[in-house]
């Protein structure tokens, strides 16, 4: 997400459009963030934590390709809004689906570690998109990796629980 708040206007400036233009369909992502927290919120209490956390990143993955594919802003606004109506449902989903594998107790302990590492991931990801644009004079590269990596999360997460965490805290799911 940390290709889009930083260089989303600049990509749409490279689209041809200007930068209020391009300012103004970054505001769009936090309209489809609410939407998407909702949506997926409802639909997750109806069925299942883990398959929505994994089409929600699968959906951030469709939202890079759109954004590869966009000649135009129209169609870089459609990609935003994909990625941005993820953006705030894999939030809570990440918390839930963490409480369902590890329990409550460790809760804590889990997300507040990988919402520690989070910003270091992002704000790398920042740095390394503006590399490869001075480097290559597009975005193209970023959004692949941006997309590969959405890929790999949505794997990751749609995969069966192997069921490791319960264990090797074994007496932890005694006392819950």
């Amino acid at each position: 997400m940390g290709f889009v708040n930083a260089h989303f206007v600049a990509y749409t400036t490279d689209l041809g459009a200007t930068a209020v233009q391009g300012a103004g369909a970054l505001a769009t992502v936090g309209i489809a963030g609410l939407a998407g927290g909702l949506g997926f919120g409802y639909m997750s209490d109806r069925f299942g934590r883990r398959p929505l956390l994994a089409i929600s990143y699968g959906m951030r993955a469709l939202g890079y390709a759109v954004l590869l594919m966009a000649t135009s802003l129209p169609l870089a606004i459609l990609g935003v809004v994909i990625i941005g109506s993820s953006w705030t449902s894999v939030i809570s989903l990440t918390g839930t689906v963490t409480s369902d594998e590890f329990g409550l107790r460790r809760l804590g302990t889990i997300y507040g570690t990988m919402f520690m590492v989070m910003p270091f991931g992002a704000s790398s990801a920042v740095w390394l998109a503006g590399k490869i644009y001075d480097t290559n004079g597009n975005y193209d590269l970023a959004m692949w990796i941006s997309l590969g990596m959405g890929l790999i999360a949505a794997t990751a997460v749609a995969m069966p629980s192997t069921g490791i965490s319960k264990r090797i805290w074994a007496q932890t799911e005694q006392t819950e």
